[in-house]
């Protein structure tokens, strides 16, 4: 092979002097899906998710006078989880930075961006219903 940049001749498994490569390093331990590994922070997340989309979708059923409270609680778990997952994400783009992955911290940071939004769009869905649900008169 030969690099683009020096122009020196490397050997498979060899580094640029002729010295031995040292071994690849393994991508973390435990179970994965996938790349993403399953850590006990991304099952919490994604039951909490799970569970605020599962309360939007009984309110959104349920046809009486706590159908705009639950709604409001709804959006604001679902917030929560989006805001705390957009956090999540800056610790994966400033570890992908470290690293050298460019790509994969341009991606993680978009989909961070992405995730925060959710996290304001959701709230704002929950600030709205509880304005809502106390009616006109209240301040």
């Amino acid at each position: 092979m030969s690099s683009g940049r020096s122009g020196s001749r490397e050997v498979a498994g060899r580094g640029a002097r002729g010295e031995a490569a040292p071994a690849p390093e393994r991508q973390g331990r435990g179970p994965r899906i996938g790349p993403l590994r399953i850590t006990p922070a991304r099952v919490f997340l994604g039951l909490a998710l799970l569970g605020g989309l599962g309360f939007l979708a009984y309110s959104l059923l349920l046809r009486d006078a706590l159908q705009v409270p639950l709604m409001a609680t709804g959006f604001a778990i679902c917030g929560i989880v989006f805001g705390i997952a957009a956090a999540m994400s800056i610790g994966a783009v400033l570890r992908a930075g470290r690293e050298g992955r460019d790509g994969t911290a341009v991606v993680t940071s978009l989909a961070g961006g992405l995730l925060a939004v959710g996290s304001m769009l959701s709230l704002a869905a929950a600030v709205i219903m509880a304005m809502i649900w106390r009616g006109p008169g209240a301040a």
